[in-house]
């Protein structure tokens, strides 16, 4: 829980409010009640005790007003032990009727996380690039269910967030979504990808005329993947900040224009993918051998418009674990400004596709079918 850090004295900033980590309010007496039923302890071993639980600041004095307060309402009891020197240490332990007090605070803290838990979905909800950045620099596991239909997955997660003009649900039928690449040489050993070259002839790319289109490079600090596997544990969501890339295209009052072919490339570093797991991610790298082939590309090769509405159609070639394969589905275009845009889509792949077998460890077993999320910021670049 965030609070206004200038409450505990912080300087104010001119314009902006300045937040630190705290704990719930009053959340200090359930927390000292649960940390006792686990094992009786000294008020100085409580301390430690309580930072580990990662809710802010906690000092000495606020654990034993808390614990005199305790005290006082028979929560806790306390019984002097003799110690090597000539003092006594007070040893605190929970009452029977702490234990029931306790109980009801669960039930308390309990519906506080479900309220939080919709503070997070609605946060999520909105699709926007800090929403996405925020779970995958926080490891979270997604809370609203988008659905793994192989069909259309796009409209499973963007069509409540970006209604379509008139209303009009997505063909069924539609294909899924494919993500605009960057191309990169890989060396002839199959080892790591090189960097590529800015200019078009080692890219790969068809010059653009200039004046017809517009060059829009990805801002990697506003962009962002995530991968959603299926296990048998239950989902596991792996994410990476590691993109890069560029699109040609002209934009016209906001919308993607193909009547010139608009073309581009993106490339992602999966040694960045994460859960928050250790394990997990280092079983993912070495299955994907991350170490050979630290990054996956895509190339944009055919684009054509989507009525009503920003969708496209995309066609292209993915390049991942070596293996290069065609794909084709659509992303969803939006312009935040006349020199900013955001490339939005998912799409399901089978690992398998690319010779990659299903990580496993122990009782856990990953599904080879993933679902991967893009959301990318390009800023228009005036050569």
């Amino acid at each position: 829980m965030v609070t206004d850090s200038r409450a505990e004295g912080a300087p104010a900033t001119d314009g902006a409010a300045r937040f630190g980590l705290a704990p719930p309010r009053r959340f200090l007496l359930p927390a000292i009640l649960l940390l006792l039923s686990e094992q009786p302890g000294y008020g100085y071993g409580l301390v430690g005790r309580l930072r580990d639980l990662q809710f802010g600041h906690v000092d000495r004095p606020a654990v034993y007003r808390a614990l005199a307060a305790l005290e006082q309402d028979a929560l806790v009891e306390a019984a002097a032990e003799p110690h090597h020197s000539a003092s006594a240490r007070r040893v605190y332990a929970v009452t029977p009727l702490g234990e029931r007090i306790l109980r009801v605070w669960m039930g308390v803290i309990r519906e506080e996380h479900v309220h939080l838990g919709e503070v997070i979905r609605r946060y999520q909800a909105t699709g926007r690039m800090d929403a996405v950045l925020s779970e995958i620099e926080s490891g979270w596991i997604p809370d609203i269910e988008l659905g793994w239909s192989s069909v259309s997955t796009t409209s499973m997660w963007r069509r409540s967030l970006v209604p379509l003009e008139g209303g009009a649900d997505e063909p069924a039928d539609q294909d899924p979504p494919v993500l605009p690449t960057r191309d990169r040489e890989t060396s002839p050993n199959g080892g790591r990808l090189g960097a590529a070259s800015t200019t078009d002839a080692t890219s790969g790319l068809a010059s653009p005329a200039a004046q017809e289109l517009n060059r829009f490079v990805i801002d990697p600090e506003r962009s962002g993947v995530l991968v959603d596997a299926r296990s048998t544990v239950g989902p596991i969501t792996f994410g990476t900040t590691g993109v890069e890339g560029s699109l040609y295209a002209a934009l016209v009052d906001g919308v993607v224009k193909t009547d010139v072919a608009p073309s581009g490339w993106l490339t992602v570093d999966v040694t960045g993918l994460s859960s928050g797991n250790n394990l997990y991610d280092a079983e993912l790298q070495r299955r994907i051998n991350s170490r050979r082939f630290p990054a996956a590309r895509l190339e944009l090769r055919d684009c054509r418009p989507i009525t009503p509405g920003s969708r496209y159609r995309l066609r292209g070639e993915l390049t991942f674990h070596g293996i290069s394969r065609d794909a084709e589905g659509t992303v969803c275009v939006e312009s935040l400004s006349a020199d900013r845009i955001v490339i939005s889509g998912e799409q399901i792949f089978d690992m398998r596709d690319f010779a990659v077998p299903s990580p496993t460890m122990l009782m856990l077993r990953f599904f080879p079918d993933v679902r991967v999320r893009l959301q990318a910021e390009a800023e228009r670049i005036d050569d």
